[in-house]
């Protein structure tokens, strides 16, 4: 049968989700870019530059009173893409149509998002980049991965076998699959650490992970004892042996992949 394969299928997402990240110069994708509607609102409607800033600065009565609410309103709440407004583009809406039709034909599936959805059923398979569902087709949140790594929690070691727990972020589970967690170093420890995680699943469960750091370099990332995609958040983290005042580390939600060169 001559269906797409998951590599291909993956190929071509990913360069989707790429050119929609570029072309929209999605900071998320990259926080380098200089062009983009976030760069855009960063340099003309904040601040000193701002459409806001430049009416309080006339002396017209009228002027202001007509126009400030608006610049207030643009330079406090900055304007965000519409999800799927590329899908405007007559040829990107061909392409995406092209791979509903394909699955449809060939594996039954009614669109791109349900044959994904067979995939990802007992388990994370082929999920599409964030920038993919952001910026052209919406599709389910268990078939999408985050664009970067997302620093979930922290503890900061106190002594050995000690340490105060933070909790920083959890994954979107309206928009975002889980993902893998890793330990990661936040400057170079001076101590084997061994710690306990609690971690909380795409599916509501929970799990108690393991990871005991040996590499103590600055930012090395060390495995959990589960290194499946399937986390969302982090509960709890108790130090559970080694461990030096002092000494920080984090647990991160990992992206699946890069897509920077697709």
């Amino acid at each position: 049968m001559p269906l797409i394969s998951n590599s291909d299928l993956q190929a071509i997402g990913d360069k989707l989700a790429r050119f929609a990240a570029t072309s929209v110069g999605d900071p998320n994708f990259d926080d380098a870019f200089t062009a983009g509607l976030d760069a855009a609102s960063n340099a003309v409607l904040s601040g000193a530059g701002s459409i806001a800033q430049y009416l309080l600065d006339t002396d017209d009565e009228a002027v202001t009173a007509d126009l400030l609410p608006a610049a207030r309103d643009l330079d406090e709440s900055h304007p965000v893409m519409p999800t799927g407004f590329l899908l405007g583009i007559p040829g990107i809406s061909a392409m995406i149509k092209a791979l509903d039709t394909h699955v449809k034909r060939y594996a039954g599936a009614v669109n791109l998002d349900a044959y994904l959805s067979t995939l990802n059923a007992s388990g994370p398979t082929l999920r599409f980049h964030s920038a993919f569902t952001d910026h052209l087709k919406t599709l389910s949140a268990k078939n999408v991965f985050i664009g970067a790594d997302l620093d979930i929690a922290r503890v900061n070691v106190t002594g050995a076998t000690t340490g105060t727990y933070t909790h920083l972020a959890a994954i979107d589970k309206t928009k975002y699959s889980g993902a893998k967690l890793v330990a990661k170093n936040v400057g170079a420890l001076t101590a084997t650490t061994a710690l306990s995680i609690t971690g909380k699943k795409f599916d509501g469960t929970t799990a108690t992970l393991t990871v005991s750091i040996s590499t103590l370099t600055d930012e090395h990332e060390t495995n959990l004892s589960d290194t499946t995609k399937v986390f969302v958040d982090v509960t709890g983290i108790t130090v559970t042996s080694g461990g030096t005042s002092g000494n920080v580390i984090k647990i991160v939600a990992k992206t699946d992949r890069d897509i920077s060169a697709a």
